[in-house]
């Protein structure tokens, strides 16, 4: 058995003998929420401190259909996933998270919320002439840690020449960006939107979308907590309360 299977056979007893359900979180009357409020729109901290965005009024709404109140516990992204949410550190994670097969081996995920991609953000005006797709050998690719970025990074661009630098915070990488460090740095594409409202004129896409995806809440494998959010959202949607999040977080950034 190989490192990897060893850590998900590890992880998958620990997610087995913690994982929360509802009862659980009905019976302390708190459900625990972890994310990386470094996502904007998504998950980011308001001027007031209170960590706010598109995923988290979700999560307000999950709880309260449960009957009880939302706890946010800021969370590192390489922490979080899956780590967070396995050893029973947090009940439910949203930052943003991609749907993938082997994530889904060690949690469960709901049904997928919102349809995204991963793009390159380079410096406005694209001094470096950087493209997607294109010859990227010897150019420096940023990715923040244990994202879909970085795992499409090491599986399509460094086996073509491309450097891959690792970043733990993202803004980090963003100012790498700015400053001419790397050449580009991969992040959501509604991130590009909000920089552009945010910072208008530092920073811009460069060619297509390197992989489309799906973004999921996260629970304990097998935790009934999925099927509980699986509810809500249906709920949303149909009375016109997701979009109304939609307008309010993405649509008009």
């Amino acid at each position: 058995m190989n490192r990897f299977s060893l850590l998900l056979s590890a992880l998958l007893v620990v997610s087995t003998s913690l994982a929360a359900s509802v009862a659980d979180v009905k019976k302390k009357g708190v459900l625990v929420l972890g994310t990386d409020p470094t996502f904007q729109p998504f998950e980011f901290k308001g001027e007031d401190g209170s960590i706010q965005g598109f995923d988290i009024d979700i999560a307000k709404a999950v709880a309260a259909d449960l009957g009880v109140k939302l706890q946010i516990q800021a969370v590192g992204f390489g922490a979080l996933m899956p780590q967070a949410v396995t050893s029973g550190r947090v009940d439910m994670a949203m930052s943003a998270i991609t749907i993938t097969p082997e994530r889904a081996k060690v949690v469960s995920f709901s049904s997928p919320y919102y349809r995204s991609a991963q793009v390159f953000i380079v410096k406005a005006g694209n001094p470096g002439k950087f493209e997607w797709p294109a010859e990227i050998k010897g150019q420096t690719i940023g990715v923040q840690a244990n994202t879909t970025g970085q795992f499409a990074a090491d599986d399509s661009l460094k086996p073509k020449g491309a450097t891959i630098k690792v970043y733990d915070d993202f803004a980090a990488g963003l100012a790498d960006v700015r400053a001419g460090r790397i050449s580009a740095l991969i992040g959501d594409a509604p991130t590009v939107t909000d920089l552009n409202k945010r910072l208008p004129g530092q920073y811009q896409q460069a060619g297509k979308a390197l992989v489309a995806e799906d973004y999921g809440a996260v629970f304990a494998k097998n935790s009934d907590l999925a099927a509980a959010a699986d509810k809500t959202l249906a709920k949303m949607k149909a009375s016109g309360e997701y979009q109304k999040l939609l307008d309010k977080w993405i649509v008009q950034q």
